[in-house]
């Protein structure tokens, strides 16, 4: 028993101290820190115990966050080692490392002590004398107050003390919006990047600060008259940008790339998804535009008509000479990146970059690299042209020996329907006992289901699910292909269709540049699209005419086709954040969901749900299904938070680092006529393989341009992610993601069980290798080569 107390920490005896105490003894109370930003606090502890700490028993000092009525905030604070052992009674100094709480206010610092993997030591020996607030606010918003209280004052400084007109201190004065101009680019970046909770490498600040000597630059090549008005436009653009930025990051992980300016005309259609991404303290950015307002007015202009002295015309040429020579070490940086093929090839997405050099210089090398791809771009090499060209042949056959299925559809029609957002949780899902999906259930139970098909969409959304789903491709690596390369050659599902006698029909609930689909759909091959303008007026959920609406209006079209005929149907009224469903078609009690993103969510599903099932109806009852293969799939995940309802709903236990990837799957359910052929098909593959498995079911060989395979029992098939994660059928790999460290983590699959990163190696290599081979092939448009007969 005494070795147990011993061992527990807790007294042999009455009298007795415990084993493992601590008392702090100077220092360990900050009075401010800074919101997702990392500081050294001095603290000095003293052992009180009977036992030694040790490095060699993982002794160390960690933290925890309490708001001020107790409430925990953060409890597993950073850890802070010790540099030696600290026998009974001894003292020691650490610089501990703290990580500010997430939000700003004040909070109580609790320190203690842990023994890693056995105990925390609990609270020092004068616990209550050792809670002391600590105010959390933001760094850069600090800075940017300041920001503005130094323009206003210089300001008011500058105008009572005017200098006279022929005055050496007019360079000076006219140097102000370039200095201010910099200084305001470099507090954008730390914005950035303290708001989205990247915080910067060691040197990572001095790299901003060269970059951002190019917001000075810009501004100093303006004639002084207009160099404050000039610096205003850009506050305006630095806060547009950055908040801009901070949305697209947090739902991509990357900054808004150049080539992305092909969609601009869909921001207005967009910006209630955007907004949604954006926080509370991403208002402190809007104090730029007040500052350089303030410089605009406040700031003395030189008086035209006096003639320039020697002087002022050295100082004029020396501004931007000096300017050019403080960016230099950014530009040559980018530059040598850009070059290097290895960094200049990386995914966009990856943050690693914002750490490393902050978010103009991100933006430089995007456009360093955007320039390098699209006008200069490098040619292949002959040994890349036959990579890509071995990766597409390399596919598995349609019919592999022993298969079932092939051609048992032979003739039928094809009715695709791409619904918005819908998630594989979903299907199966009750809410208060009552099903979320009762008709989809049902459909399931008599149809093909694949429950482990992954989203592999990528910037281009749905675009990207309905460009992977019909041609069977990976979508490229920044951008939505849709807008960058809508002129490939591609050999989509309804061209390939169209080629065997097929009437195609594409039909969308929204305008007819949506997406680009108005070009995308007459290259895809479809004979005829439908959008908005032709399908009518009618109420609306979210951006396009609502689901039941939608469908109810396609079935004469369909009807009227001749046969075979394969019709695309694309939803669209339901979207992320779902904060506009309307009152009237929510029918579930969601309980405390009520008004959530994931509460109005299941309404929308289950609006959806009534829909189809409408529509299947009046399809059946006029005889359409007794010969059409009906095949349902999801766009992309629905960007809903995954949190404890969301657990709850999913049906899933705890929380693990894996859901980001494991949980990112969209339904597919292929029903034949008569249900010939049903039941599960739990093998893994993406939205690449929805054509060629489809193809397989109409007994039709895939295009040699397709990049999946056929889902059917056995397959040796992997399913790359759009952000370089992926999964096979006994593991995942995970890119990026909460939890996961910078080089990516490797789980079991199904059940996600850790595992040894060199477990994915296999895994990653051959998913970057099909993700390249297709990318390349997109972007050096190889379909013509790929055709070809292999020599």
């Amino acid at each position: 028993m005494l070795v147990l107390a011993v061992l527990l920490g807790h007294p042999a005896g009455a009298d007795s101290p415990p084993a493992l105490a601590w008392n702090i003894v100077g220092g360990g109370h900050p009075a401010l820190v800074w919101l997702n930003a990392r500081r050294t606090v001095t603290i000095r502890l003293q052992n009180v115990g009977t036992a030694t700490w040790s490095p060699a028993t993982s002794d160390g000092l960690a933290y925890h966050w309490r708001a001020p009525d107790g409430t925990m905030v953060v409890y597993e604070g950073r850890r802070t080692a010790l540099p030696a052992p600290v026998p009974p009674g001894a003292t020691v100094e650490l610089r501990a490392r703290v990580e500010g709480p997430p939000t700003a206010g004040r909070y109580i610092l609790e320190w203690e002590m842990v023994r890693e993997g056995v105990r925390w030591l609990g609270p020092p020996a004068d616990a209550d004398r050792q809670k002391v607030s600590t105010l959390a606010v933001w760094r850069f918003s600090a800075w940017l107050v300041a920001l503005l209280l130094a323009t206003v004052a210089a300001g008011v400084a500058l105008r009572r003390a005017r200098p006279t007109p022929g005055s050496r201190w007019w360079p000076a004065i006219a140097a102000v919006p370039v200095a201010w101009a910099w200084a305001a680019t470099a507090l954008a970046a730390f914005a950035f990047c303290e708001l989205l909770g990247t915080p910067l490498w060691t040197g990572g600040g001095w790299l901003v600060a060269s970059g951002a000597a190019l917001g000075g630059l810009v501004v100093s090549l303006a004639p002084e008259r207009w160099r404050p008005w000039l610096a205003l436009g850009l506050a305006v653009f630095l806060a547009a940008l950055t908040a801009a930025d901070l949305a697209h990051a947090r739902y991509f992980g990357s900054l808004i790339p150049l080539v992305a300016a092909g969609a601009v005309g869909q921001l207005g259609d967009v910006t209630d998804s955007a907004v949604s991404l954006l926080r509370g303290a991403d208002g402190w950015l809007a104090l730029l535009v007040p500052a350089g307002l303030a410089l605009a007015l406040l700031l003395p202009r030189r008086p035209s008509a006096v003639p320039r002295t020697a002087w002022e015309r050295r100082a004029r040429l020396a501004l931007p000479v000096a300017l050019l020579a403080a960016w230099t070490p950014a530009l040559l940086t980018v530059n040598a990146a850009v070059r290097d093929k290895a960094t200049g090839s990386q995914v966009f997405s990856h943050t690693t970059l914002v750490s490393q050099w902050g978010p103009t210089n991100v933006h430089l090398f995007d456009l360093g690299r955007t320039v390098r791809d699209e006008v200069a771009r490098p040619s292949l090499s002959a040994e890349e042209r036959a990579e890509v060209l071995a990766e597409f042949r390399s596919r598995p056959p349609a019919q592999p020996p022993g298969a079932v299925g092939f051609g048992i559809a032979r003739g039928h029609n094809l009715l695709l329907i791409q619904v918005e957002s819908l998630q594989e949780f979903i299907l199966g899902a009750k809410v208060n006992g009552v099903e979320v999906t009762p008709f989809l259930n049902a459909v399931r139970a008599q149809s093909l289901y694949f429950p482990w098909v992954f989203d592999q969409s990528g910037e281009g959304r749905s675009s990207d699910g309905e460009f992977a789903a019909l041609n069977s491709l990976h979508p490229v690596s920044r951008g939505a292909v849709v807008f960058r390369f809508p002129n490939a050659g591609y050999d989509a599902l309804p061209a390939v269709l169209r080629r065997h006698g097929y009437a195609t029909l594409s039909a969308h609930a929204f305008e007819r540049g949506f997406w680009n689909r108005a070009v995308m759909h007459r290259t895809y091959g479809f004979d005829r699209s439908l959008f908005q303008g032709e399908l009518g007026r009618g109420e609306v959920i979210g951006w396009g005419l609502a689901d039941r609406l939608f469908l109810e209006r396609m079935t004469a079209p369909i009807e009227e086709l001749r046969r075979p005929f394969f019709t695309m149907l694309i939803t669209l009224g339901l979207h992320h954040p779902f904060d506009t469903f309307p009152a009237a078609h929510k029918t579930l009690d969601v309980g405390g969901m009520t008004d959530t993103p994931l509460g109005n969510y299941l309404h929308a599903m289950h609006y959806l749900d009534g829909a189809l099932a409408n529509f299947f109806t009046r399809l059946d009852r006029d005889g359409v299904l007794a010969d059409t293969v009906v095949a349902l799939y999801g766009d992309h995940d629905a960007g809903i938070a995954i949190d404890e309802n969301f657990l709850k709903v999913a049906r899933e236990g705890a929380w693990d680092a894996s859901m980001s990837v494991r949980l990112r799957r969209v339904p597919l359910i292929v029903h034949l006529p008569g249900g010939a052929l049903a039941g599960d098909v739990p093998v893994v593959g993406g939205h690449v393989d929805i054509a060629p498995t489809i193809l397989y079911l109409l007994g039709i060989e895939p295009p040699p341009g397709f990049i999946g395979g056929v889902l059917y029992p056995g397959r040796d098939r992997i399913a790359p992610l759009w952000n370089g994660s992926a999964v096979s059928a006994d593991r995942i790999f995970v890119s990026r993601g909460p939890r996961i460290p910078a080089e990516g983590a490797c789980f079991g699959f199904p059940y996600p069980s850790r595992l040894p990163l060199e477990s994915c190696t296999g895994l990653r290599e051959r998913a970057d290798r099909e993700l390249r081979a297709s990318r390349l092939a997109i972007e050096r448009d190889l379909f013509a080569e790929i055709a070809a007969p292999a020599p």
